[in-house]
């Protein structure tokens, strides 16, 4: 039987897991708990993940190194590393080299694409890097290192998401050296470790973060008489697409608290109210929480408040509201972003705040609070 040309030939790994380099924490602010990612030092498995007590197991509940194999010579598969743009309605918006990039364009609009956008394509665009003014906010460097943990059972890849520029200097500088000693990189047994180090925040403050290292505990010595040993080659395999799904905790490069919305879970029918309580009738010291999608409450493990996302019919409300005033959508999208302070992924909260904006008298044009916005923009 003949094989089928360009599919009978592929060989690929399955993705076991993705490991973390941070948690989900969460913190009150005006009377809400909010959760976002915080950097830890130390290697994050996901606990429903079906390999957990293996990996337990194998490094403990918190290592600080994993002992890996590098699956292949190609670094563009295993340590891709680009400019990466994404969004939760989208996944993958935009991946650049910070000369070129391959973008998904809204046709209408000739923009990004976000999730107002009905028609889109993918086109070459120029990147701009650092200068992008889509950087930090939706985009940033970020490296998506796959590797295998030979300890642990199961045969497939496993991924840190990285957006640490220092992570991403360490990891091509060490496979560098491991290549001209060895001459090559793959199937060598080496250290994947988390240090702390100072470095500079973009205000210039050094602050203390950890980065991603790759050790060896052997000499050189040892190294060099690897060489005249047999290499076990690898066949020629596929490893999984790196950037095919939304990192989730991607930990801000100074390492701050950077508040994130909770994740997606609201039925588009659903209502959710985001009025507080201080407890349960009856119950005493019960912590407040707040009413998640379906009308059901909701606290983190600490038993704060969870402010709910906003639900797709309370967006179209505010859409179609300002449509009755005849804004066009640019103006929406500035609308939306000068009360909530953020592009997508408003909460509940959010739409009470447009809903409050949206009461107040516009100003017109030359009145004292368009002049001091105005103003405010040259600041």
């Amino acid at each position: 039987m003949c094989p089928i040309k360009g599919l009978s030939e592929v060989r690929r790994l399955p993705r076991l897991g993705k490991i973390h380099l941070g948690v989900k924490k969460s913190k009150v602010v005006e009377g809400k708990t909010i959760i976002f990612p915080s950097a830890v030092d130390y290697f994050v498995f996901t606990p429903d993940n079906a390999l957990y007590p293996e990996l337990v197991k194998v490094f403990g509940e918190k290592p600080k190194e994993l002992r890996i194999l590098i699956p292949l010579e190609d670094e563009e598969k295993w340590a891709s590393q680009y400019y990466r743009a994404y969004s939760q309605t989208r996944g993958l918006l935009c991946k650049g080299t910070g000369e070129t990039a391959i973008r998904m364009v809204d046709l209408r609009t000739g923009a990004m694409a976000d999730h107002e956008s009905k028609e889109v394509v993918m086109k070459e665009v120029r990147c701009q890097g650092r200068d992008c003014p889509d950087y930090e906010k939706t985009c940033r460097e970020i490296m998506n290192l796959q590797f295998l943990l030979p300890e642990v059972p199961g045969l497939g890849i496993w991924q840190i998401d990285t957006s640490s520029t220092n992570s991403i200097k360490n990891i091509n500088s060490t496979a560098e050296l491991v290549r001209r000693i060895h001459g090559h990189i793959s199937m060598i047994p080496l250290l994947l470790t988390i240090e702390p180090i100072e470095a500079p925040d973009p205000k210039g403050i050094k602050r203390k973060v950890n980065v991603l290292n790759l050790r060896t505990n052997r000499t050189l010595i040892e190294m060099a008489e690897d060489i005249t040993k047999p290499t076990p080659e690898m066949l020629a395999i596929e490893l999984p697409i790196a950037d095919d799904e939304t990192p989730e905790m991607i930990i801000p490069q100074n390492q701050e608290e950077k508040v994130i919305p909770p994740a997606a879970t609201t039925p588009p029918d659903a209502k959710p109210k985001a009025k507080e309580t201080k407890g349960k009738p009856g119950v005493k010291g019960q912590p407040p929480k707040a009413l998640s999608p379906g009308g059901k409450t909701q606290s983190d493990d600490k038993g704060g408040t969870v402010d709910p996302e906003a639900t797709q019919e309370e967006k179209r409300e505010m859409v179609k509201a300002l449509r009755d005033k005849s804004k066009t959508n640019e103006q929406i999208s500035e609308f939306f972003v000068s009360v909530t302070g953020k592009k997508g992924g408003w909460l509940h909260s959010d739409i009470e705040k447009l809903r409050a904006a949206l009461k107040k008298p516009e100003n017109k044009p030359g009145s004292e609070d368009e002049i001091d916005r105005f103003l405010a923009e040259f600041e």
